[in-house]
């Protein structure tokens, strides 16, 4: 069982740090929207730093949800965050429930269950 983890680690490692990756780059981009748009209405032409904050934010937000839509399960190879027309953020794929941080822990001892007649 360990052999075959450390096999899992060693393949699942880039796919995975992918997915955190640009996981990570979505949560920047939401968690600036509010301190840049306090720096934007704090300034003496508020009306125009904020309009122009709030579109670049708007197009940055896009580009990242984009990405973290597009990243690829390395276990399943299907898009680890999309579901159909569905994006959901999980920590784990939605479609063969591979945790995000699969690569860093402990092998689980029982599987979270699936539903089995979703991907068919």
């Amino acid at each position: 069982m360990n052999a075959e983890h450390e096999q899992d680690q060693n393949s699942y490692h880039s796919g995975l740090s992918k997915v955190r990756s640009r996981r990570r780059w979505l949560w920047l981009v939401i968690g600036a929207y509010l301190p840049a748009m306090m720096w934007a209405l704090d300034s003496p032409d508020y009306k125009t730093r904020a309009i122009a904050v709030f579109f670049t934010w708007l197009i940055a937000l896009i580009i990242a949800v984009g990405f973290a839509c597009l990243v690829r399960c390395p276990r399943c190879g299907e898009y680890f965050h999309t579901h159909g027309p569905t994006f959901l953020p999980f920590r784990r794929c939605l479609h063969c429930a591979l945790h995000v941080n699969a690569d860093k822990r402990a092998p689980e001892a029982e599987p979270p269950p699936t539903d089995p007649g979703r991907d068919q």
